[in-house]
């Protein structure tokens, strides 16, 4: 894991953190005004720990997407 994907992991917890707090706000003031904030919340915290479907890298050096060029001969 690179620096990018802890940040990603750590701001998805406080994010999870910050839709608890106010799941605990909303029920102890009665409120439901809370709701969509933490439900913003929560699409934040899922979307920080998806995974992004990163591409793997070919061993033999040979780039996926790349043409060459080189095409065989006709005739």
């Amino acid at each position: 894991m690179d620096f990018l994907d802890v940040v990603r992991r750590w701001s998805g917890w406080i994010f999870l953190a910050l839709v608890a707090a106010l799941v605990i706000m909303g029920y102890h003031f009665g409120n439901i005004r809370f709701a969509p904030l933490a439900a913003g919340f929560a699409i934040l915290a899922v979307v920080c720990w998806t995974d992004r479907g990163r591409i793997p890298m070919r061993s033999d050096g040979i780039h996926a997407r790349r043409d060459s060029g080189v095409r065989p001969a006709s005739g």
